[in-house]
């Protein structure tokens, strides 16, 4: 049960996660018989463009996306925190799944060090398992940088502006994969470096990897 899973190769695992997030392509994640993102009270969002899959999932299971695009649209979940189309043991609309489903790749967090949460053990323990390989003096930079960015963003909120960045774990192993490049260099002062986090955020959302 505690077995370690086999994670890939860090540096190929990153470069297709930046192309998942840039929205080019989706994730190909081992799930064997884990269901945990579909089980772990998670909100799902759809966005304006997913049309087949607001159809597949049907408009009583939705509500407006709060602080989003207009059109953007949370699927909920059920009592049991299941996603409302997880029906016998499956996704029940997999072929019309939202991106959200289709980038969601839990090494994110192995790969930022962090967990989902005590909130959400069946990811938790699946996370704990799995190990990446680091068959070049590459990935360990790479994945010593994603820790770097993880712990800047926990540890110095008030750097950025507003005085705060997202503080769910996904969003900030999100963030740190898509910002690691600022810390494969010497850092600056705390002040510029979340000055060039933003900027690096911004640059990945404008123009994907």
């Amino acid at each position: 049960m505690n077995e370690p899973l086999p994670a890939g190769g860090f540096s190929s695992w990153l470069r297709d996660m930046r192309t998942a997030l840039a929205g080019t392509a989706g994730m190909d994640v081992a799930c064997g018989d884990c269901r945990g993102c579909c089980t772990s009270s998670y909100f799902i969002k759809i966005r304006p463009h997913e049309i087949e899959t607001r159809r597949a999932v049907g408009e009583d299971c939705l509500q407006p996306a709060p602080n989003a695009p207009t059109g953007t649209m949370l699927m909920g979940y059920d009592q049991q925190g299941h996603c409302a189309m997880f029906r016998g043991g499956n996704c029940s609309i997999y072929q019309h799944r939202p991106d959200t489903c289709r980038t969601y790749d839990c090494r994110v967090f192995a790969a930022a060090g962090t967990t989902p949460g005590d909130e959400k053990p069946v990811i938790s323990e699946r996370v704990a398992r799995w190990r990446f390989e680091y068959p070049a003096d590459r990935d360990l930079e790479e994945q010593r940088a994603v820790r770097t960015a993880a712990n800047f963003l926990r540890r110095y909120p008030v750097r950025f502006p507003g005085g705060r960045v997202p503080s769910r774990p996904s969003e900030i192993a999100v963030l740190a994969v898509k910002a690691y490049q600022v810390f494969m260099q010497a850092p600056g002062s705390d002040a510029e470096t979340a000055a060039a986090v933003v900027n690096a955020c911004r640059a990945f959302d404008q123009q994907g990897v």
